[in-house]
């Protein structure tokens, strides 16, 4: 089932007054009646999954209403908040069950840094209210930062903090002079693209955090297409916000799904093996995949390791006797480190394998998508191979 996905600001009003917010200003909300009309309608064009921000979501009244609207016709529901309102009002707590994914936004745990980001000096201390909070509950839990010169150095300390949760996914935005405060305050927040690649180098220890994403301007331009608290459906084209209609009084399908086969996140493959020239040719294959993205290519066992542990990589093509690690080995270690989060291994080897071997593979990787592929690989295989990991991410 492809995904239909919206990401709906709700409300402009918010609790904090972060110096480098690009949310829309000056926009009057709509009333529940209004938003429950935009929301059926958006059942009935097959949308399937809604992420809730603002400003704070929490902060229109009706949210809770909305939501379980939603969860009824069959919707994943998403809760983008900075944690304020469910930290100080437990009441509103129940509305956690409502929701499949939880994703609170924190930029640092010095409280000096929060206060001149203009979250406020308790900030970390409220999101850790709700971190502990949430734990042993089955809810994905995902945390957003933006990174600006304000708070690039304290990347290692914030991610030795979330390494003490289990983590879905910690998504990185480089600070963006989008519109509104964002723009006004360019000067005092905005770092360079070759500093914000750097941060990328922090994340290698961090087991308990199963997936790293980096967006900059130009993805934000990809991946969104916004529903905002009027109901106006606005894509941001080179920069610019330009409208595209009303969800109110127009049929949303027409304006925001024009760009859907580009909204999944690429797949990310890792490549493992001795051989430059198998090497190259399944990141032929791989390359020319549009949905995937390859991360890297490795020649013996302990760099592939590392680059399991660095990068996380979904899908992994290695040869089954690398150097100084084998396949097995590889996996155990790549298992006790990231949990979870473990990838898929395609196993290569151009010799018969033995049952005693494929069946501690087995053990300890599963037997779901995971499998061995004979030289020479062709790329008939290649294309099942992640056509049937592409089918899985889409449903899950």
């Amino acid at each position: 089932m492809q995904k239909k996905r919206v990401c709906w600001n709700i409300t402009t009003k918010c609790n904090q007054n972060c110096k480098y917010c690009h949310r829309f200003l000056g926009i009057n909300d709509l009333t529940y009646e209004e938003n429950k009309e935009i929301l059926n309608n958006l059942i009935k064009d097959g949308v399937n999954n809604i992420t809730w921000t603002g400003g704070e979501a929490l902060l229109y009244p009706n949210l809770k209403e909305l939501l379980k609207i939603a969860r009824e016709n069959g919707i994943k529901n998403k809760l983008i908040t900075n944690g304020l309102v469910l930290a100080q009002n437990q009441g509103t707590r129940e509305i956690l069950d409502y929701l499949d994914s939880l994703t609170l936004s924190l930029d640092t745990i010095n409280d000096d840094t929060n206060e001149e980001l203009g979250r406020g000096r308790n900030h970390f201390e409220d999101v850790k209210i709700i971190l502990d909070y949430v734990k042993d509950k089955n809810l994905k839990v995902n945390i957003n930062t933006v990174v600006s010169k304000k708070n690039i150095k304290e990347m290692e300390q914030l991610g030795e903090f979330l390494n003490n949760y289990n983590i879905s996914k910690w998504k990185f935005f480089k600070f963006m002079p989008l519109r509104e405060t964002a723009e006004k305050n360019k000067n005092e927040f905005e770092i360079t693209d070759a500093e914000f690649e750097q941060t990328k180098n922090v994340f290698r220890h961090f087991g308990n955090i199963g997936e790293t994403d980096f967006r900059q301007e130009k993805d934000m331009e990809d991946k969104y297409t916004l529903l905002i608290a009027n109901g106006d459906i606005i894509k941001t084209e080179h920069g610019v916000d330009v409208k595209k209609g009303n969800a109110l009084y127009q049929n949303p399908v027409e304006f925001m799904y024009e760009l859907e086969d580009n909204r999944m996140e690429k797949i990310k493959i890792l490549i493992a093996h001795n051989n430059e020239e198998i090497r190259n040719k399944i990141a032929d294959k791989i390359n020319k995949l549009d949905y995937v993205e390859l991360v890297g290519t490795t020649s013996e066992g302990r760099e592939t390791y590392n680059k399991i542990i660095e990068s996380k990589p979904e899908v992994v093509f290695a040869k089954m006797n690398l150097d100084n690690m084998d396949s097995i080995e590889i996996m155990e270690k790549s298992k006790e480190n990231l949990k979870d989060n473990v990838p898929i291994f395609n196993i290569i080897t151009n010799s018969k394998v033995s049952d005693e071997y494929m069946k501690n593979a087995y053990d300890i990787m599963g037997r779901n998508l995971n499998t061995f592929l004979s030289e020479p690989i062709n790329n008939m295989e290649i294309d099942n191979i992640m056509q049937c990991y592409k089918e899985l991410k889409e449903n899950a």
